[in-house]
C-alpha cells in the first residue's frame, strides 16, 4: 500500500502531540470505572486498539522503507555538507577577526591624525584671529589719534567682536580683552568730549578774517545744506572712507557729530554717552567760562575789540563804570557764546534722535534743551555769586514767605540748592554781602577754579545786568514762565542789592550834608534835572545820590527793580530828615516877627488863602485886579497888628546874607520837589536796556508825600521872606528921615535905608528864586510901603509934607527900581491929600463924594489935622458929630 510521502512541516511551526490528551481521556476512563470488570475491559479494549496502532505503523514503514532510506542518505549528506561549511566558515571567521583587528589599528591611527589636523587648522585660525584682534587695537590706537574716530570705532567693534566670538575662552587674551574693552571706554569719552568741543568751543565768527576760502566755502554750504528734519536716513553717508576723504577744511559741526554719533552707535555706546555728555553739561559751561575769562584779561584795552578774537561790541549803558567794564563785556560774551552753544545743542539733539532711530534704540535718556538751559543758568548763579560775593542764597522757594521770618531754619548752602533735593526752607535774610578782600592780602578761597577777570564787588550787579536781561528774555521766550535766573537775580536784588543801595544813597547824603561847605556853596543844577538855578551844592550832590538809586532800580528792571525802589525812598527820607534840621538852622528864629508870625496858625491859613499865594505856589490863573486886590487885603491885615506898636531892630533879620540863604534852600527844596516828582517818569520810562518798571500806586503815594515834605520847606521859607519884607517896611519906615550921626553927619532915612534894603535883597533873590516866587515876595510891597507911611503920618502930630513928599517920592523910586507898580502908593498919597485938607473940606468931600478911606483913617486923620492946627477939644467933638453924620453913624467916639 502506498501512501504520500511526509512533508515537512512548516519552518518554525511544530505538531502537537497528542499524548497527552489520550492518557487523559486513558485516566477519566479508568477512574469512571467502579468496578475491576469495568476496568478490564477498558484495559483490554486499549490494547487491542494499541495493537492496532502498532501493526498499522508497521504496514506504514515497510511501505515506506525506500523513502526513509533516501532520507537518511540524504539527511547524511546534508550533515557532511553542514560539516564543511562550518569549517570554512571558521577560517573565514579567523581571518575576519584578523581583519577586524588591522582596521582598529589603522583607525586609531587616521583618527589621532585627524585630531592633528583639527588642532593644527584651529590654532592657525586662531592665531589669524589673534592677529586680527591685535592689529585691529594698534589701528584703532591709530586712527584714533588721527582724529578718524568712526574707523576706530569700527576696529574696534571688529576685535572686540572676535575676541567674544572667536576667541572666547583663551585665557591668555584676558589681557588684551581688557585693554580693548579700556580702549574701547577711551574712544568713548574722546567722542563725547569730541561732541563737547564742537557744541561748545565751536568755531567763532565762522565767516572771519581768519578762515581760508575753502573753510568759509564749506561753513557755509553746511549751513545752506542743513536740514531741519533729520532722520535716520541721513546719516546713512557716514562710513570711514567718507571720515577719510574730509580733510580739516571740509570738516564742519554737522560732519563732526554725525561722525561722532554714528562711531557711538557703533561701538554700541549711543545710550551711554548721552549720560555722559548730560553730566558733563555744567563743567563744559565752566570751561567756557574759563576761556572767556582768560581771553578778556589777557586783552590789552577793554573798551576796543578791534583785535580781539570776536567782533562783539559792548555798547555804553548807564550803571557800567570802568572797574565793571571787565565784567560787563564778560556777561556779555557769555550770553553770546551760551545762546551759540545753545543752537548747536538743539542741532545735537537733532541729530541725536535720528543715531537713536537709526540703530533702533530708545530716546528716554536723551538729554533735552531744559537740561542745558537750567545747566546755563546754574553756572550764570555761580558766577553771579563769585562776582557779587553773595554768601547764602534762597531763590523762588522763600519768595512767597518773604514777609515772615524763622531764626531757627538751618542755614542754606550753595550744593543744596543745585541738588535734586528740594532745600529746606529757611525765613531769615537770603543774602549776605561781605567786605570784599584783596587778593594781595592772602589766600581767598574760590568755589570755581577760572581767573576773575575783576574785582569781586556787590556793585559790579549794574554792570552785568543789560546783558542778563537780554539772556533771562531769550530763556523765557519759548516758555513764557520766569526763569530761575531771573528768580535768583530777583531775590538779590531784594534782600541783598536794594540795601546795598540804600547804605550806599544813605552815606553819600550824609557825607554831603555834613560836609564843611554843606549849605553854603551854591552851584548850578546839571543838564538832565529840571530847574537852570542856583541851589545848594550839597542838594545837588544828594540828588545825585537819590538819581542814582533810581536809575539802578530802573536798571534791575523786571529782576527785582520794584523791590529796589526801597533804596530810593530810604534816600529821600535821609534827605528828608537833613532838609528840615537846614530849614531849622538857617530859618531865623524867634524874637524875630517873621517867624513868630508864621507860627502862628491863624497868620498862615489867611496868608494861603489870598490869590496871591494860590498863583505862586499852585500857579493859578488870576488877573491882575484880584490879585491887587489881595496885596490890598494883606496890607490892611498885616498893617492893622503891625500898627499898634514900632518893630524893633530884634524882630528884623538884620544879616541880608540869612535872607539870601533863605531864599536859595526855599529854591533848592522846590528844585528837590520838582525833580523828586519826576522820579516815577524816570523810572517807568523805557530805555535801551529795556522797558521801565511797572510802578504801584504806593510808591507814586510815597513819591507824592516826600515831595511834599520838600514843597512845605520851601513854602515856608517863601511865606517868611514874604513876611521879613512886609515887617521890614513898618521897621524901616517908622523911623525919621534924616538923623544924626555920632559925630554929627547925617544918616539916611528910614525910607532910604528900606529902599536899600529892597534893592540889595531883590539884586540877590532875582538869580536864585522863581520868577513867581519872586513876586510873590515883592509885588504887595507897595500897598504895606502905604500902609506903613499912613501908619507913620497917623503917629506924627507935627510932620511936614514936606518930608512926607520926599519920603514918598524915595518909595516911589524904590518901585521903579525893583520894576514893580506904583498903585500901592496912592492910597498913601490921598491920604497924605487928606491930611493937608481942612475937617470942613473932609466933611463935605464924604457928603459929596462918599467916603475914601475907613472910619479908623478919618478919625486919624482928624486927630493929625486937629494937632497940626491947633483945635480944641470941643471943635473936634463938634468936627466929629459932623463927619459922623456925614459917614452915616449916630456918633463917633474921641
Amino acid at each position: 500500500m502506498s501512501s504520500p510521502p511526509p512533508t515537512k512541516p512548516p519552518r518554525g511551526v511544530k505538531q502537537g502531540k497528542e499524548t497527552s490528551g489520550l492518557l487523559m481521556s486513558v485516566i477519566r476512563t479508568l477512574s469512571a470505572s467502579e468496578t475491576n470488570e469495568q476496568r478490564e475491559k477498558e484495559r483490554a479494549k486499549l490494547e487491542k486498539e494499541y495493537k492496532k496502532s502498532d501493526a498499522r505503523l508497521d504496514e506504514l514503514v515497510a511501505a515506506h522503507a525506500q523513502e526513509i532510506t533516501d532520507v537518511m542518505q540524504k539527511f547524511s549528506a546534508v550533515c557532511s555538507a553542514l560539516g564543511a561549511w562550518g569549517q570554512h566558515c571558521s577560517a573565514a571567521e579567523a581571518r575576519l577577526g584578523a581583519c577586524r583587528a588591522l582596521l582598529r589599528v589603522r583607525r586609531d591611527d587616521l583618527r589621532r591624525l585627524w585630531a592633528d589636523a583639527r588642532t593644527h587648522h584651529h590654532a592657525l585660525r586662531m592665531l589669524t584671529d589673534i592677529e586680527r584682534v591685535v592689529v585691529s587695537e594698534r589701528s584703532a590706537r591709530e586712527l584714533a589719534s588721527a582724529g578718524r574716530v568712526l574707523g576706530a570705532a569700527q576696529a574696534l567693534r571688529g576685535a572686540l567682536l572676535t575676541a567674544s566670538t572667536e576667541l572666547p575662552r583663551v585665557h591668555a587674551l584676558s589681557a588684551t580683552t581688557a585693554q580693548l574693552q579700556a580702549k574701547k571706554k577711551e574712544l568713548v569719552d574722546i567722542i563725547v568730549r569730541r561732541i563737547s568741543a564742537a557744541v561748545y568751543r565751536g568755531e567763532r565768527a565762522p565767516l572771519g578774517r581768519g578762515l581760508s576760502a575753502r573753510r568759509r566755502t564749506a561753513l557755509l554750504l553746511a549751513e545752506l545744506t542743513k536740514s531741519e528734519e533729520v532722520t535716520d536716513a541721513y546719516l546713512q553717508d557716514i562710513t570711514p572712507e567718507y571720515e577719510a576723504s574730509l580733510t580739516e577744511e571740509d570738516k564742519t559741526f554737522e560732519t563732526t557729530v554725525m561722525i561722532s554719533l554714528e562711531a557711538l552707535g557703533v561701538l554700541e555706546q549711543l545710550k551711554e554717552a548721552t549720560e555722559k555728555f548730560k553730566v558733563q553739561i555744567q563743567n563744559e559751561l565752566l570751561e567756557v567760562i574759563d576761556s572767556v575769562s582768560r581771553r578778556i584779561i589777557d586783552e590789552v584795552e577793554i573798551e576796543t575789540d578791534a583785535d580781539g578774537e570776536e567782533d562783539l561790541e559792548i555798547t555804553e549803558v548807564e550803571g557800567v563804570t570802568e572797574t565793571g567794564r571787565p565784567l560787563a563785556r564778560l556777561v556779555t560774551c557769555l550770553a553770546e557764546e551760551f545762546k551759540a552753544c545753545g543752537t548747536r545743542n538743539k542741532r545735537l539733539l537733532q541729530l541725536w534722535r535720528a543715531a537713536l532711530q537709526r540703530h533702533s534704540l530708545s530716546e528716554r535718556g536723551l538729554h533735552s534743551e531744559h537740561h542745558y538751559w537750567s545747566a546755563v543758568q546754574q553756572v550764570m548763579q555761580l558766577l553771579l555769586t563769585e562776582y557779587l560775593e553773595i554768601e547764602s542764597v534762597n531763590l523762588a522757594a522763600q519768595r512767597s514767605s518773604a514777609n515772615t521770618t524763622d531764626s531757627s531754619a538751618p542755614e542754606l548752602r550753595l550744593s543744596d540748592y543745585f541738588s535734586k533735593k528740594r532745600p529746606q526752607r529757611r525765613r531769615d535774610k537770603l543774602f549776605k554781602l561781605t567786605v570784599a578782600i584783596p587778593a594781595a592780602t592772602g589766600v581767598v578761597s574760590r568755589r570755581q577754579r577760572y581767573p576773575l577777570v575783576c574785582r569781586p564787588d556787590p556793585a559790579l550787579l549794574h554792570a552785568a545786568l543789560p546783558a542778563l536781561h537780554a539772556l533771562c528774555a531769550h530763556l523765557e521766550r519759548p516758555g513764557g514762565g520766569e526763569c530761575s535766573l531771573r528768580a535768583f537775580i530777583s531775590d538779590y536784588v531784594r534782600w541783598g542789592e536794594s540795601e546795598r543801595l540804600a547804605r550806599s544813597a544813605r552815606a553819600q547824603i550824609d557825607a554831603a550834608m555834613r560836609a564843611p561847605a554843606a549849605w553854603r556853596e551854591r552851584a548850578l543844577p546839571p543838564d538832565h534835572t529840571v530847574g537852570q538855578r542856583p541851589v545848594f551844592a550839597c542838594c545837588i550832590e544828594a540828588w545825585s545820590a537819590v538819581r542814582e538809586s533810581a536809575l539802578a532800580a530802573r536798571r534791575c528792571g523786571s529782576c527785582g527793580g520794584a523791590a529796589a525802589l526801597r533804596a530810593c525812598e530810604v534816600a529821600l527820607s535821609s534827605l528828608a530828615v537833613h532838609a528840615r534840621a537846614a530849614h531849622a538852622r538857617l530859618a531865623p528864629a524867634p524874637p524875630a516877627r517873621a517867624a513868630r508870625w508864621l507860627a502862628d496858625d491863624d497868620i498862615v491859613r489867611f496868608l494861603q488863602a489870598l490869590p496871591n499865594y494860590r498863583a505862586a505856589v499852585e500857579h493859578g490863573d488870576y488877573t491882575a485886579q484880584e490879585l491887587k486886590q489881595a496885596y490890598e487885603r494883606e496890607a490892611e491885615i498885616l498893617g492893622t497888628s503891625l500898627g499898634d506898636g514900632e518893630v524893633s531892630n530884634r524882630e528884623i533879620v538884620a544879616d541880608i546874607n540869612t535872607l539870601v540863604d533863605l531864599a536859595l534852600l526855599c529854591e533848592s527844596m522846590e528844585w528837590l520837589s520838582t525833580n523828586i516828582k519826576t522820579i516815577p517818569s524816570l523810572v517807568s520810562a523805557s530805555n535801551a536796556a529795556g522797558p521801565g518798571l511797572k510802578l504801584s500806586e504806593k510808591f507814586q503815594s510815597d513819591m507824592a508825600a516826600t515831595a511834599a515834605v520838600f514843597d512845605e520847606i520851601a513854602h515856608k521859607c517863601l511865606v517868611f521872606l514874604h513876611l521879613e519884607m512886609r515887617i521890614e517896611c513898618f521897621h524901616y519906615l517908622g523911623q525919621e528921615e534924616k538923623t544924626e550921626g555920632p559925630e554929627g553927619e547925617e544918616q539916611a532915612g528910614g525910607a532910604t535905608r528900606l529902599a536899600h534894603r529892597l534893592l540889595a535883597f531883590h539884586e540877590h533873590a532875582v538869580a536864585l528864586l522863581a520868577p513867581s516866587a519872586l513876586a510873590y515876595i515883592m509885588s504887595g510891597v507897595g500897598e504895606m510901603m502905604s500902609a506903613a507911611v499912613v501908619w507913620r503920618w497917623q503917629s506924627e502930630r507935627g510932620a511936614g509934607a514936606g518930608a512926607a513928599g520926599a519920603r514918598l517920592a524915595t518909595l516911589r523910586h524904590c518901585l521903579a527900581a525893583l520894576a514893580l507898580p506904583h498903585d500901592g502908593l496912592h492910597a498913601a498919597h490921598a491920604y497924605l491929600h487928606l491930611l493937608a485938607c481942612t475937617p470942613e473940606e473932609i466933611i463935605t468931600s464924604v457928603r459929596e463924594k462918599g467916603p475914601q478911606f475907613s472910619e479908623l483913617e478919618y478919625l486919624n486923620a482928624f486927630k493929625v489935622i486937629g494937632a497940626r492946627r491947633g483945635l480944641s477939644d470941643a471943635e473936634m467933638r463938634a468936627q466929629l458929630r459932623q463927619l459922623s453924620a456925614a459917614l452915616g453913624h449916630v456918633g463917633v467916639t474921641v
